[in-house]
């Protein structure tokens, strides 16, 4: 049986308060809409979405998806089975247990820390490093320090300080300025233009970040991309969520459907 619940939130708003705070409508399929002062609130097998004062937060218990936004998206928290996904006040995280990936990034990519597989890539500013099981790099304002467990070796130091390494199929290439790219010659490949913006590829993930608050993350199994100025989509098999300020549009399993633009909601369900 497919539920259809349409109505105005305003109106919906001066029922709950006739009826008392937190007016509830229930189905016998045990499917709950609330409705007060302009937030919302649906419950139906093990999925709850809440909107509260532009914030927004999503579950669905059957996929372990946890999903919260602030109204302006630029405060977010998701998690999806093995992975989360973080930002909030320019600072960035991205955790993927099943492949062993922690990417970290502070202040709007200046501050960065990444972990992936043998890889281990950390800058501060103008100071890099870059460390796996075979070579060791170390770059401050004042000297450059490499170590490498095999060979050939290949060191290119330019007049302006720019920097070129190759040892064992790596490629590490550092302008002494913050802009930074790392190739391991396999799947890992790490750029940093050193204004903000980081591409980063391991294999099962790809990342891209701005200096605006931009944030794409690529999986096999999930989507999600936040355009930095409030509009953010997210797919993970299970779940469509996409949000534009007040917009909201999500779908889910059985047939689990709510639009609403925060005056008027739409709900559907199986």
């Amino acid at each position: 049986m497919k539920q259809r619940f349409r109505t105005a939130l305003t109106i919906v708003v001066a029922l709950a308060l006739l009826a008392g705070p937190g007016a509830t409508l229930a189905s016998a399929q045990q499917t709950d809409v609330e409705t007060s002062n302009g937030d919302l609130d649906i419950e139906a097998d093990g999925q709850e979405l809440e909107t509260s004062d532009g914030d927004f937060e999503f579950e669905d218990d059957d996929s372990d998806l946890d999903f919260e936004s602030s109204d302006d998206a630029s405060n977010v928290d998701v998690e999806s089975g093995n992975v989360e996904i973080e930002q909030r006040d320019g600072n960035v995280e991205v955790e993927d247990d099943d492949s062993d990936l922690d990417f970290e990034t502070s202040g709007d990519g200046d501050g960065v820390d990444v972990e992936s597989g043998e890889f281990e890539i950390e800058q501060d500013g103008s100071d890099s490093e870059v460390e796996s099981d075979t070579i060791d790099y170390e770059r401050d304002s004042d000297s450059v320090d490499f170590e490498s467990e095999s060979g050939p070796v290949d060191i290119e130091i330019e007049e302006d300080g720019e920097t070129e390494i190759e040892s064992d199929g790596a490629e590490i290439e550092d302008d002494g300025d913050g802009e930074l790219e790392v190739d391991d010659g396999e799947d890992l490949d790490y750029e940093n233009d050193g204004d903000g913006d980081i591409e980063f590829e391991d294999g099962d993930n790809d990342i891209e970040q701005d200096s605006d608050g931009g944030l794409d993350v690529e999986r096999d199994d999930l989507d999600y991309e936040n355009d930095g100025d409030g509009d953010l989509e997210f797919e993970d098999g299970e779940s469509d969520i996409e949000l534009d300020g007040e917009d909201v549009d999500v779908e889910s399993r059985d047939g689990f459907d709510v639009e609403t633009d925060g005056d008027e909601v739409e709900f559907e369900r199986d």
